[in-house]
């Protein structure tokens, strides 16, 4: 397909479906993971975006020694988007953190349930996309469910073999929750060191109330208002939200919307403007400046069909082969984008972050503050609905193998 023509389809479709929602962008720069000034005991988290697994027990130690109870709170993200190799069945992670093992006190939240799904908001999401970035007043509700305040340290986890942590790091950091960290590696790592767990079912005891013991579990998870709302220590968002839609959360989130976030329209308005840059250079205009760098971070359905001008970054290639909990080291992350000629460090050249359903390209996200990018939300962004949606608009312009 000439690029004539796909510009042509491009802007046919930019008319037909101009329908923008400007986004509200967010004075501050989600551009450390920590408050400038951190007065809390948890020396080893603090001004970290990545902890380490000897962090994280450092910091659970000082919870276990302490009096005053100061807020460190795990959230296993354990999520699977493919079956498990060996037994070929999807891992219920939902499950396995009820039955344990799990970090102490943790919190299990899942992507698609904290979301804009179409059950709860049907006219906002009228195509059932999966998992999208949730509206501030749901992700502030169920802070309040989970007994999560502004200033709590936010540790993300997850087991063995899931791969998708940068998602739920980035949620905290999209709704202005400062102090969020990401454990390098899985809690079977934290466990083989001599991390402390919990390997008590949720199950046998978090809802017996009519013993000290069964009484005090439930109260490490969540507030006695909210115990109706959970099955087994895990949230159910669509009742506690039918509740709590017209509430005020005691959960300050500062932004109107997720930050970073953009539609279909801000996506096709780049490809357009790629498009002529490359028209235009073609007929040796070099002046053509205001061209924008389209990452998907999908693996090899990539080939498949894509968007056009977009360049192919694999979140794989962002991990260790090894580990994929761990994010590689700085220049090995520098390397992946220098192999691909992306401008990463320019702050006037606007990149967009896209993949499958907009859960990988977290990890993008990440590989860029970690490299220094400033993280300016004008020229930072991710495309929430990314080809999940896009390839369901025929009109839109693709690339396909």
């Amino acid at each position: 397909m000439s690029l004539l023509l796909l510009f042509c389809r491009a802007a046919a479709f930019g008319l037909q479906y101009r329908q923008r929602l400007t986004p509200k962008v967010n004075s501050c720069l989600l551009s450390s993971s920590s408050s400038s000034v951190d007065d809390s005991p948890f020396h080893s988290l603090h001004g970290k975006t990545l902890v380490s697994i000897q962090d994280c027990v450092a910091a659970q130690k000082i919870v276990t020694n302490s009096k005053s109870d100061p807020k460190l709170i795990f959230v296993d993200a354990s999520w699977y988007h493919r079956p498990d190799p060996i037994t070929k069945l999807f891992r219920i992670p939902s499950s396995e953190y009820i039955h344990g093992p799990r970090l102490p006190s943790a919190r299990y939240i899942d992507i698609d349930s904290v979301a804009t799904s179409h059950e709860i908001f049907p006219k906002e999401n009228p195509n059932k996309l999966p998992h999208m970035f949730p509206p501030p007043h749901l992700f502030g509700v169920v802070m309040d469910a989970y007994n999560v305040r502004n200033d709590d340290h936010i540790v993300i986890y997850a087991k063995r073999g899931a791969l998708f942590t940068p998602r739920m790091w980035f949620l905290f950091l999209s709704m202005g929750h400062s102090r969020v960290h990401l454990m390098q590696g899985s809690l079977e790592d934290y466990m083989e060191i001599g991390g402390v767990v919990e390997e008590y079912s949720l199950a046998d005891v978090i809802h017996d109330g009519s013993t000290k013991e069964g009484a005090g579990i439930r109260e490490k998870y969540y507030e006695e208002e909210y115990t109706q709302y959970f099955d087994d220590g895990v949230l159910n968002v669509p009742r506690l939200y039918s509740e709590y839609a017209e509430s005020t959360p005691r959960y300050k989130v500062s932004v109107s919307q997720a930050s970073h976030i953009c539609d279909k329209d801000e996506v096709l308005d780049a490809i357009n403007a790629n498009l002529k840059g490359m028209e235009s250079k073609k007929n040796g205009n070099q002046d053509h400046n205001d061209t924008t760098i389209i990452l998907d971070t999908r693996g090899s359905s990539y080939a498949k069909g894509h968007m056009p001008t977009s360049i192919h970054l694999p979140y794989a290639q962002l991990v260790d082969p090894d580990n994929a909990l761990i994010l590689k080291p700085i220049s090995e992350i520098k390397q992946v984008f220098e192999d691909r000629g992306i401008d990463y460090l320019n702050p006037n050249k606007k990149i967009i972050l896209s993949c499958g359903s907009g859960v990988s390209v977290c990890h993008a996200y990440l590989a860029l503050k970690q490299l220094g990018r400033e993280m300016s939300e004008e020229t930072l962004r991710i495309y929430d609905g990314s080809w999940t949606e896009w390839k369901t608009f025929p009109d839109l312009p693709k690339v396909t193998s």
